[in-house]
């Protein structure tokens, strides 16, 4: 048996990479692997109990980051290394993994660390460069990804991989159109700033009313944007539901079948199985221009949906207003989409990660010259000034959670998804980079799926 532990935020119980992560431990748990995936637990946010309740048969333990700074955080990602001893270490979303993971390494450690980069916003392409010879293996579901870390990034082609994601086909018939001409959006998705901009939801049915489409929303997801959200979509009534986190059942048999729309507002987007699941079902994506939507291919402007610049609220109510106007053209998208869809299977995707799993367990550990390892402006509190180790600080403030309860020191932000150190000269180039790439694949002839 090979054993790879996944670190998960559980901020959020719904999304991409919560379907992703149930996939793949399902199909690796049948090949010889055994998959333990490591909970996250916060302050606030990043809750394991919520999150098993949603995803009962994931094997897991707990990382507990409370009142820890990052260099706490990171001592207690190590604790679940060397608790469950695994081959591969893959991170989602939690970037202190990465650390925990090279100063195993540099102990004697007989561990790989595996990347799954699952989006292009510039602070998490800059993460992934300041790790690069550390990472055994780099995983991209989207091809603007794979192409960044090796144009931009330096990274060895062969240690990066393109390996879209997947989607379960249909499983009820599409419901036939509401005759009363009202249009059915629906949000499907992690409820997060900045990456998914689900705030944007708010000014686009201001832009819906002003232009007078009959429409209701439902948004199916959670995380850390819902309380502010909900807020903001209360206003509109019924013709919004909030509807929480969903199974994939749920979303299957109640939700995809439902909805003539799917919205996606993000600025970023590594590959989007919500995209894929919802036009397997007939919905027609009105989605943003993100950063990887040329790359990908997975909307084909005018032909399986229709997009808007990222951020751009009224030319979204205007491509809804259109579908709305238009039955016809929704009809022939919808069609397109789905037929578009079907070419993105998890058979597919799950055997080529099955693959590159395979191989990197077989590989030597990979060790690089370099300590990667950097601390932001800030992150120092007043034991760390005072010369305490930061060894001493971490047991201190693990004695203080124990007999007090947690409290937030200086850097203690609740499992960062990137870190914040990285300057804003640096992000804005690699944000021009990102557009030159993803430009060049706008003007090319778009790839098939997978």
């Amino acid at each position: 048996m090979t054993r790879i532990l996944l670190f998960m935020q559980t901020s959020s119980t719904l999304g991409g990479v919560e379907t992703w992560l149930d996939r793949t431990c399902s199909y690796l748990a049948t090949r010889g692997f055994e998959p333990v995936v490591g909970l996250a637990r916060g302050l606030a946010n990043n809750n394991p109990a919520r999150y098993r309740q949603q995803h009962p048969d994931l094997d897991t333990i707990e990382v507990d980051g409370r009142g820890l700074n990052r260099d706490g955080r990171v001592r207690a990602l190590m604790r679940g290394i060397r608790k469950v001893r695994p081959a591969i270490v893959l991170p989602l979303g939690v970037v202190d993994a990465n650390a925990a993971v090279v100063r195993c390494k540099l102990d004697g450690d007989d561990v790989r660390l595996l990347a799954h980069a699952q989006g292009n916003l510039p602070p998490m392409l800059a993460d992934l460069r300041l790790y690069r010879d550390w990472f055994d293996r780099v995983v991209c579901p989207g091809r603007l990804t794979r192409r960044m870390l090796v144009e931009w990034g330096g990274f060895a082609p062969e240690r990066v991989e393109h390996i879209p994601n997947g989607a379960d086909a249909p499983i009820v018939e599409r419901l036939p159109r509401r005759n009363d001409g009202v249009l059915r959006l629906g949000y499907v998705g992690r409820l997060s700033q900045p990456d998914k901009r689900v705030l944007d939801l708010v000014p686009l049915c201001h832009e819906l009313i002003r232009l007078r489409v009959p429409f209701e929303l439902d948004v199916a997801g959670d995380g850390p944007a819902r309380t502010e959200l909900a807020a903001g979509l209360a206003e509109f009534g019924s013709r919004v539901r909030m509807l929480g986190p969903k199974d994939q059942q749920t979303l299957y048999r109640e939700i995809f079948p439902t909805l003539d729309v799917l919205m996606m507002t993000s600025a970023s987007e590594a590959f989007g199985i919500v995209l894929v699941e919802a036009m397997m079902h007939g919905v027609v994506p009105v989605s943003s221009r993100y950063h990887g939507f040329h790359s990908e291919g997975l909307v084909l402007e005018g032909e399986t949906g229709l997009a808007f610049e990222v951020g751009d609220m009224a030319g979204a109510a205007r491509a809804v207003q259109d579908l709305h106007a238009k039955p016809d053209r929704l009809q022939a998208l919808a069609a397109r989409a789905r037929l578009h869809g079907a070419g993105y299977t998890w058979e597919r995707s799950l055997s080529q990660w099955e693959a590159s799993l395979r191989t990197v367990a077989e590989e030597p550990v990979l060790h690089a010259t370099t300590h990667p390892i950097a601390m932001s402006a800030g992150e120092s509190g007043r034991l760390e000034r005072l010369g305490v180790s930061t060894g001493m600080v971490d047991r201190l403030r693990r004695l203080r959670r124990a007999v007090l309860g947690p409290a937030v020191p200086a850097g203690g932000e609740e499992w960062p998804l990137f870190h914040r150190f990285h300057k804003a000269e640096q992000l804005a180039a690699i944000r021009e980079e990102l557009l030159r790439i993803d430009g060049l694949a706008e003007r090319a002839v778009p790839e098939a799926a997978g």
